[in-house]
């Protein structure tokens, strides 16, 4: 009976009464040095000059390159090149250190194959009709460490890499990135530090490491976000604004908005889109001490700006098909219909003219007087006022309350008395003055100024300690209004 041989490593059986005397080389070369090299074999192989395939080579019972455990290719290729291996079960480590930048296709003769990308290192094993990639799947290891390819699930206490690991899912308890990680979720209770790292899906962790300086292309913004859109005065400075570039989430925090260079909008013409077109909502029309709320705006064309009567922008979604909208700040207009000019800086806005609300205001003392100050209506603000205290009197105490807040009375410490608790109100809201000499002395002239909250009719509640603000009653109150503290929606 004739020699036969096994299916997977072509290793020769000696038949019944074959080899007589010869046995034992055959043993040696046919057997024991190919078992050998198939579990420790490294096999280099060349595929310069191959074109777009090449075949290993396989043998029964002597030395061929199929048989080793480790395939190792290298060389220069200017294509993937298809690699085919024995149509048997078999496990192989598969090195592509080609240059090129190409992958190796591994398959077995006439069935499935995997590709290795150029200068990866992996695990295959084959059932001899697909080859599946072993390191494609990980769980439960203590350590991944180095260049390990592409990953459906990679579970780890410690993930070291130092080149590119791809998985739609990472989880571990520490992680340490020198290059890219890209992940459909990563899950990590430690910290997460790296030079780059991509994130298709959601990242859960303690912290993230980075000084923020490499950030680009974000997606997402987070809630009630407003960055740049400033406002300032444009080329016609009665009618014109011009809005700065800016991104900007919407008012229901459900779509991003973003201005990619300065735009200018006027108030004296009906909205159209684009910069140095008009900016008045269609359905508003522009009239003299009048309210009007710059938004940012989605449209057709994308992101546009301008103007509108109503706080909500009403108008805008009702007439020009705005699908999106963000207030980004107001204006105010004069007598003659004109914006009034106006500094912004951050959320403070001044008025370049600041306008004098009340020449003569008497203030109660046994309840606050309501005062209306010349600050955007409509919306809530903090406004900056003067308060002029002038006259004849004596020892003058105010507090200022927005009008959504309790009353308060204001203690009179005229003769050193001690203010009780909540009877203080703001104490002590006192300017320059003088003194006036003659044997009756006197407090002449006060004037400081003050940060109110407003509510959307640009009220606020002021209160004195006696009648009219002082013991004998001989001042007048006046108030000036300088500008405005406006949120834009950031706190909502």
């Amino acid at each position: 009976m004739s020699s036969t041989y096994t299916t997977r490593i072509r290793l020769e059986k000696q038949g019944s009464g074959e080899n007589a005397s010869t046995w034992g080389d055959k043993l040696n070369e046919s057997v024991i040095d190919l078992v050998d090299s198939a579990v420790g074999a490294v096999t280099s192989i060349s595929l310069a000059g191959v074109g777009t395939a090449y075949t290993v080579s396989s043998a029964d019972g002597v030395s061929d390159e199929a048989r080793s455990a480790v395939l190792y290719f290298h060389g220069s290729v200017s294509t993937a090149v298809s690699i085919t291996i024995p149509a048997v079960e078999k496990s192989y480590i598969i090195g592509n250190n080609t240059t090129g930048g190409f992958g190796v296709k591994i398959k077995p003769a006439g069935g499935t194959e995997q590709t290795i990308p150029a200068g990866q290192t992996t695990l295959i094993y084959t059932d001899g009709t697909a080859v599946k990639n072993v390191l494609s799947s990980i769980t439960g290891m203590s350590q991944v460490g180095a260049s390990l390819g592409n990953f459906t699930s990679v579970v780890a206490n410690d993930v070291a890499v130092s080149a590119n690991l791809s998985a739609t899912n990472i989880t571990g308890v520490t992680g340490g990135f020198s290059t890219k990680v890209s992940a459909g979720a990563l899950e990590v209770s430690g910290v997460v530090s790296g030079t780059s790292a991509v994130f298709s899906g959601i990242v859960s962790c303690s912290a993230i490491v980075g000084d923020g300086s490499g950030l680009s292309g974000l997606t997402v913004t987070p809630r009630s976000y407003l960055a740049g859109m400033n406002l300032s005065m444009g080329s016609d400075n009665e009618h014109d604004i011009q809005i700065t570039a800016g991104i900007a989430k919407n008012s229901t925090n459900a779509s991003d908005l973003t201005l990619s260079s300065t735009i200018e909008k006027q108030i004296d013409a009906t909205w159209a889109d684009g910069t140095g077109a008009g900016g008045l909502a269609s359905g508003a029309s522009l009239s003299a001490n009048t309210t009007y709320h710059v938004f940012a705006i989605a449209v057709t064309a994308g992101t546009d700006a301008g103007f509108d009567s109503s706080a909500t922008a009403a108008n805008f979604v009702a007439n020009n098909d705005v699908t999106a909208f963000r207030r980004i700040g107001s204006v105010i207009t004069d007598g003659s219909s004109n914006i009034r000019p106006f500094r912004q800086r951050g959320d403070k806005f001044l008025l370049q003219d600041p306008i004098l609300s009340y020449t003569d205001k008497s203030i109660g003392a046994t309840g606050r007087t309501t005062i209306t100050l010349n600050t955007p209506s409509g919306i809530v603000t903090d406004a900056i006022f003067t308060h002029l205290l002038f006259g004849t009197f004596t020892d003058a105490q105010y507090v200022y309350r927005p009008l959504a807040m309790p009353d308060v009375s204001v203690v009179d410490n005229a003769f050193g008395t001690a203010p009780t608790s909540a009877a203080m109100g703001s104490l002590g809201n006192r300017g320059a003055g003088f003194i006036e000499f003659g044997g009756n002395e006197r407090l002449r002239d006060f004037a400081w100024e003050v940060t109110c909250e407003t509510n959307t009719s640009s009220q606020i509640g002021v209160r004195t300690q006696v009648a009219g603000g002082s013991a004998d009653g001989s001042d007048s109150n006046a108030f000036q209004t300088t500008g405005w503290y406006d949120s834009r929606g950031k706190d909502d």
